[in-house]
């Protein structure tokens, strides 16, 4: 589903992370935003950036 290093969309904020960690046990990922922060997610408020 998602690989690391990869971009997406959070939520409806728009908010455009790579992504850090992957957990497919609790389906959830680790975003890294460009200012350095990180926010753990469920894959259901994950959007993938179209190329």
């Amino acid at each position: 589903m998602f690989k690391k290093g990869q971009k997406v969309i959070v939520d409806f904020t728009d908010e455009i992370g790579a992504v850090a960690k992957v957990d497919y046990r609790y389906n959830q990922i680790e975003v890294k935003y460009p200012d350095g922060t990180y926010q753990v997610v469920g894959f259901h408020k994950v959007r993938k950036v179209e190329d």
